[in-house]
């Protein structure tokens, strides 16, 4: 089954900055990799953000129904 990343995920910015200042704190706060803390961070973010496609729409290749109208 595919996966995909819906066009909105409620996460923000500030639960990316939560995540990455635990994975600081849980590492012995060291010095010097922010970077790395934010982008695992991130990259659960996303990760949590992929989902199964929702009921119905088993099929990734096919259009929504509404579309069919517009020719």
């Amino acid at each position: 089954m595919s996966k995909f990343i819906p066009l909105y995920c409620n996460s923000t910015r500030e639960t990316i900055e939560h995540r990455a200042r635990q994975i600081f704190e849980q590492r012995g706060c060291p010095e010097g990799q922010d970077l790395d803390h934010w982008l695992q961070a991130e990259n659960e973010h996303w990760d949590s953000c992929l989902t199964d496609p929702p009921p119905g729409e088993s099929d990734p290749e096919r259009l929504p129904a509404e579309w069919d109208s517009l020719g």
